[in-house]
């Protein structure tokens, strides 16, 4: 339990190539043994750092493992020693894993669940814990109203129990939900929620709140800022071994060089290179976006046929989230393309 415990500091730490390998022993230790309980600890403790490597399947089929195996009534007292509890920690990455692998409702059920869990347990930890990644979820759907509120619920819990990390996310998502909806001053406390989280030294999941900031700059009109938080977000993917928002960092990429008075070549450049992340990473919702950027650009150069042929067959591989605003926005596209 102690190369459990120091697994989850290294990951916290953004340190992803030392925790998984502590997790690996340990996993292989509850195999050789038999041991359910440490063997859910340890799913739980590969995950994790998984996710953050952009290894979304091989994250999610740990995930799953760790669910099969977790005891509420047996297993929540570990709480006590690594924090989180096992069934929530397991059903809130898994949410993120299914979304990213083009799972979107999937996903929102998933992580409604670790609330529920969360709920049941009545543990202040992990009563913030869950609605974050909710909150994260409901930021990837695009639905900045649901965001907003399940933020609320972090900050509301972050403030009242005294944790920091917490309260500085939830003001985070909070902020940049009203961003997107219009309300550009609240980007100040977008930096300052950042600021109060960084102050706690968890780097885990840092590439993405980059991304989340450069969508907020760019709503706003900072173009030029926004480009300069894209950059920084992929020079902390590579410092953190992270990369598992690269896709959506190139794409903004050349979203803001378009915007910015980019070449179309340069745009493109960007583009293909996020379509060539995720798919390498099976992110599929990140392989949509960039597609549905690439299409778009093609459009407005002509190359209409081109741009539908790219972008109808991701569209439809996909069996659900369609009132989502990413398949909303892909579907308009391709309907366009086809007139």
């Amino acid at each position: 339990m102690a190369h459990a415990g120091l697994s989850i500091c290294y990951n916290n730490r953004g340190e992803v190539e030392r925790g998984p390998a502590l997790a690996a022993e340990v996993l292989a230790a509850a195999e050789a043994r038999g041991d359910q309980e440490l063997a859910l600890v340890a799913h739980g403790n590969v995950a994790t750092p998984e996710h953050f490597q952009g290894k979304f399947a091989s994250s999610l089929a740990h995930c799953e493992l760790a669910i099969a195996l977790y005891d509420p009534g047996q297993h929540h007292r570990h709480v006590r020693v690594l924090g989180t509890d096992h069934g929530v920690n397991a059903l809130s990455f898994a949410a993120w894993n299914l979304w990213h692998l083009g799972q979107p409702d999937a996903a929102l059920a998933r992580a409604r669940e670790s609330v529920l869990l969360a709920r049941r347990l009545d543990d202040p930890f992990n009563l913030a814990y869950a609605p974050f990644f909710e909150a994260v979820v409901h930021w990837l759907r695009r639905d900045v109203v649901a965001q907003r509120e399940r933020a609320a619920d972090v900050i509301a819990l972050g403030e009242t129990q005294g944790f920091p990390l917490w309260l500085g996310v939830g003001r985070t998502f909070h902020a940049a939900a009203r961003v997107v909806a219009g309300d550009a001053g609240a980007l100040r406390e977008i930096l300052d929620g950042l600021a109060l989280a960084a102050e706690t030294g968890n780097q885990s999941g840092a590439p993405a709140l980059f991304a989340l900031l450069a969508e907020a700059q760019q709503a706003a009109g900072r173009l030029a800022e926004a480009q300069g938080t894209v950059a920084t977000g992929f020079a902390v993917a590579a410092q953190t071994g992270q990369p598992l928002f690269d896709a959506d960092l190139h794409r903004l990429d050349g979203d803001l060089l378009l915007a910015t008075g980019g070449t179309a070549d340069e745009a493109a450049a960007r583009y293909h290179r996020a379509l060539a992340i995720a798919r390498e990473q099976g992110a599929r919702s990140l392989e949509l976006r960039a597609a549905t950027s690439l299409a778009r650009l093609w459009r407005d150069q002509g190359k209409r046929a081109d741009a539908r042929d790219l972008l109808a067959p991701l569209y439809g591989w996909l069996t659900e989230g369609f009132d989502t605003q990413d398949l909303i926005d892909a579907k308009a596209l391709l309907e366009e393309l086809r007139n």
